[in-house]
């Protein structure tokens, strides 16, 4: 065998069993191009798609890249697309079988390819026996990762409507409570503008003085009495109620621009390469099938001719 490698043994092999090689490079290619067509190996059609994502909101450390390879790899998805096109029936899965999902998994595994290219967009793969399914397939993917992606904004906004919501209610809770108080102060006690009324009431109350010499005019010593008794307390609540209502002005902003958010219908993709209908099959490769084949099956058969020849010399060799 240590002159198998070289090329004058080689040639000379080839011209020794010439007749048999050719009868075996004829078979190889017949059988091979029979064996590779549609009767023996159901032709696929490959479909595909290049998405960038869109309005995704990535958690962690991880990228919107990877937060839609997330989504496209959930198995809800993968299911989704099964049962829509029925592929327990086109794979032969039985379903009553044991480890169904496990065949059905590698099945898809061997049939849909998800993966990050290196210009950080996304590449969509389907294979199908069909060229029009595996374009639909292909589509239903991207409808599904946009749902799901909807869904799962959706349920995070709306959480954060509620907190939102929440705070209004307390801040205008807080807010009715003070303006109550601030009401029965007005009304029970004549004090409407502390700085105001300190300041008039104080004029006043020195010109009654001067006029009447000890006199006082008995309102205005009373609002007085009430100014000094409870003003601190209405200053106090009137700050407070400025302070309260900003608070609650921004809390409204911000609760109306998430409850808008809520309500957006929004895409998750920005679609580079839309998928369309195949018209030409992506597997078998028929002509690669036949020359590994035919290949093959000469290398082998030089071995096999090598072999004998081989046994031959050692036979007719003198002991």
């Amino acid at each position: 065998m240590t002159n198998f490698f070289k090329s004058s043994y080689i040639i000379k092999l080839v011209l020794n069993w010439k007749w048999h090689l050719l009868v075996i490079f004829i078979l190889a290619v017949a059988l091979s191009s029979i064996f590779s067509g549609p009767t023996f190996i159901k032709p696929k059609y490959k479909s595909y798609a290049v998405i960038y994502p869109s309005n995704i909101a990535p958690y962690s450390t991880e990228t919107t890249t990877e937060q839609m390879l997330q989504l496209l790899k959930s198995e809800d998805i993968l299911f989704d697309v099964v049962k829509k096109f029925k592929l327990y029936e086109e794979y032969k899965i039985d379903t009553s079988g044991k480890y169904y999902r496990a065949k059905i998994i590698k099945k898809l595994e061997d049939n849909i390819t998800i993966k990050r290219t290196e210009y950080e967009s996304v590449l969509i793969e389907v294979y199908d026996n069909s060229p029009i399914q595996a374009c639909e397939m292909v589509n239903e993917i991207l409808r599904l990762m946009n749902q799901k992606a909807q869904y799962l904004q959706r349920n995070k906004t709306a959480e954060i409507v509620k907190i939102y919501l929440d705070q209004l209610e307390f801040k205008r809770k807080q807010i009715d409570s003070i303006e109550t108080r601030l009401n029965y102060l007005r009304t029970n006690y004549n004090i409407l503008d502390y700085n105001i009324q300190v300041e008039e009431y104080s004029k006043g109350y020195v010109k009654k003085i001067n006029l009447q010499r000890g006199g006082i005019n008995d309102d205005i010593s009373t609002t007085l009495n009430n100014l000094k008794q409870f003003g601190g307390e209405y200053r106090l609540l009137d700050a407070s109620l400025w302070g309260l209502q900003e608070a609650y002005i921004e809390l409204k902003r911000e609760y109306d621009k998430s409850l808008s958010d809520l309500n957006k219908e929004l895409t998750y993709a920005n679609i580079v390469t839309k998928p369309i209908v195949p018209d030409k099959k992506a597997y078998p490769v028929r002509w690669l099938i036949v020359c590994i084949t035919t290949i093959s099956s000469i290398l082998l058969s030089l071995i096999l001719f090598s072999t004998i020849d081989s046994l031959k010399k050692s036979e007719t060799t003198p002991q």
